[in-house]
């Protein structure tokens, strides 16, 4: 562990402006959770009523309510807070609840936002990722054009907390504005390696089955591949995503692997590797014993907040050997409505080869184009899977 203070110390609260998005970088191990369920709630009477933060995953909520200082939204308590609360006492507890959530009641409440002196947003970056996976206007959508709002009421202040800040300051550009902290004193887990790889399968058979890892790909049907093949190479994996997810239900094992790394902070003894995707890409908190990270991903901000699940120093982080090319989508492919022969005649026009010649298919070419700047949104007609391709909106 590298630096000496934490975030409470080294953050002047005098600086922070209403009318701005108050952007802190901090990477994991630099005390967030202190600084935002402690530290900015000490601020105001009644925390409960005028204080909430606001977090990308279901696996991050969960994980984040283990806090005594944490609570879940209640049964009233939205009109509580759009009643300014006058009718509680004060409580210092403070509402943690998911992006969805909060673009949500943004349909039930007019100008919700108005009511909270501060709002704490939690990985912001994934907000403005998640408003592109589906037509506009969506939950997340919704919930970034209320922020946006927050940002501009006089009441409002309005924090963000990432380790990587570069698209939220690509959205917010007219109200950035970062409050400047000396990253090298901030408390910080270190690196001891970074080491490219060209192969997962190659990589994943020289493991020492006697080391614990996190595995990153995006997609569950890769999570599947990369746990099968594991398992042929003597290692022993768990895969975990979102409990949200219909069309791949987890199974008891897995159901029971999230509970024990959500409720205790550990990999469970059983597994020495954990294959994750999105869902649990940031605000989740792995601290027992990890000797190894794996980000089958060539985006930066992906690698950072992946690695920053774990909470303690890394012995080996394992990246890919090189970039790949940024992929352009014909015209004709933009936003319409690509069935399986639409996908097959894209990836036929594309003509992407991996390293050993074999032609990229819809499955692959599907994840190298978040990394190219494009938006994806799913949906069914006539019982048959589609897909639209946009351009993302940063």
């Amino acid at each position: 562990m590298k630096g000496t203070k934490y975030l409470s110390e080294l953050v002047d609260l005098s600086l922070l402006k209403k009318n701005r998005l108050n952007m802190i970088k901090a990477p994991t191990g630099s005390g967030k959770t202190v600084f935002a369920l402690e530290h900015i709630p000490s601020l105001t009477a009644d925390a409960l009523h005028n204080v909430i933060f606001l977090i990308d995953t279901i696996n991050g909520k969960e994980q984040l309510l283990r806090n005594p200082k944490a609570t879940s939204e209640y049964y009233g308590w939205a009109r509580e807070a759009d009643e300014d609360g006058m009718w509680f006492e004060g409580d210092d507890r403070v509402i943690i609840m998911t992006y969805a959530k909060f673009g949500s009641l943004s349909q039930r409440f007019t100008d919700f936002h108005v009511n909270f002196d501060y709002i704490i947003c939690d990985e912001l970056h994934s907000l403005i990722k998640f408003q592109n996976y589906s037509a506009k206007p969506n939950i997340h959508s919704l919930a970034l054009m209320m922020l946006k709002s927050a940002v501009r009421n006089n009441r409002t202040t309005v924090i963000a907390l990432s380790a990587t800040p570069r698209k939220i300051k690509e959205v917010f550009a007219d109200s950035y504005y970062e409050l400047l902290i000396d990253q090298e004193d901030l408390v910080h887990y270190d690196v001891e390696q970074i080491v490219p790889f060209s192969s997962l399968e190659y990589l994943l058979s020289s493991m020492d089955p006697a080391d614990i890892g996190v595995c990153y790909t995006s997609r569950i049907k890769a999570m599947l591949e990369i746990e099968q093949s594991a398992k042929e190479k003597g290692l022993r994996p768990i895969s975990i995503w979102s409990i949200s997810n219909k069309d791949y239900p987890m199974t008891e094992e897995q159901l029971a692997a999230r509970v024990r790394i959500l409720q205790d902070y550990e990999i469970p003894p059983a597994y020495n590797l954990l294959i994750i995707n999105a869902s649990s890409e940031t605000s989740i908190k792995i601290k027992s014993a990890v000797d190894y990270v794996i980000v089958n991903s060539s985006d930066e901000d992906t690698q950072v907040q992946v690695r920053g699940r774990v909470n303690s120093d890394l012995k080996y982080l394992y990246l890919p050997a090189a970039d790949t090319d940024p992929i352009t989508i014909p015209d004709e492919f933009l936003g319409v409505r690509l069935f399986t022969a639409e996908k097959n005649a894209l990836c036929n026009q594309l003509n992407l080869h991996n390293r050993y010649g074999r032609p990229y298919r819809w499955s692959s070419i599907k994840d190298l184009l978040a990394e190219s700047g494009y938006a994806i949104s799913e949906g069914r007609q006539n019982n048959l899977r589609y897909a639209i391709i946009t351009k993302s909106d940063f």
